[in-house]
């Protein structure tokens, strides 16, 4: 087991492009003072950790788009989600991957196991064009990435003044929106494809997979209330 931990330190030192592949029954153990980083995204845990199979780790240059937001053109998959992690998590990019978007501006993304992205603010070294965040607390999640601050993929749950209710949530067949006026229901899945469109306060969702959506709703003032809805 040293031997392949090594071996993958010294991997990932010389060679850039790269995966990481666990077969079942297979781990590789990460010391708390080592690290291992495959293709330009490291891990450095607090406490020794163990990466389990079957598991990779594989990395792709199509942006993620949620809503009108999207990522850098770098995202970070692993096939099984990576579970109660704590320590550095460090991501590195390429000014040529940023989309325009300013270094100054970017956060780091990690999506959970609720298909939910969630943001978080990275030290950044623009230097050396790498982004690191150190988790203190226990985190899981299966793809990482980085956005603009400004215009994130982390859904957000907003309400305008009280007016706008959504139940029930989490649903199995439907939602029902209660307002004082109007709404225009757009809801789009986790990739930023938009799946229904409505005038109605009930939307039917028994023909959707289990998951998280987001929901816009826009009134004749074109205010915008955006709910994360969760389809059980």
């Amino acid at each position: 087991m040293h031997k392949l931990h090594f071996a993958l330190l010294l991997a990932t030192s010389f060679c850039f492009s790269q995966t990481l592949s666990i077969e079942s029954g297979g781990f590789v153990i990460i010391n708390s003072n080592s690290s291992v980083s495959v293709d330009g995204l490291e891990l450095s845990p607090s406490v020794a950790y163990t990466l389990e199979g079957p598991n990779s780790i594989a990395r792709s240059s199509t942006s993620v788009v949620v809503g009108d937001n999207s990522s850098i053109e770098r995202i970070y998959e692993l096939s099984n989600e990576l579970t109660d992690y704590s320590g550095v998590l460090s991501f590195r990019y390429l000014d040529t991957e940023l989309s325009g978007i300013d270094e100054a501006e970017l956060v780091l993304e990690v999506l959970d196991t609720n298909d939910v992205w969630n943001n978080v603010v990275p030290s950044i070294d623009d230097v050396n064009n790498i982004l690191s965040y150190d988790f203190t607390e226990l985190v899981g999640f299966k793809k990482v990435t980085a956005s603009a601050s400004s215009a994130t993929l982390t859904i957000k749950t907003e309400t305008l003044n009280d007016i706008v209710r959504v139940y029930p949530n989490p649903t199995t067949d439907k939602i029902i929106i209660a307002s004082n006026s109007s709404q225009h229901s757009t809801m789009f899945n986790t990739a930023g494809q938009k799946i229904l469109e409505s005038n109605a306060l009930e939307l039917d969702l028994t023909g959707l997979p289990k998951g998280v959506y987001l929901l816009n709703l826009q009134n004749p003032q074109n205010q915008i209330s955006t709910f994360k809805i969760i389809k059980k």
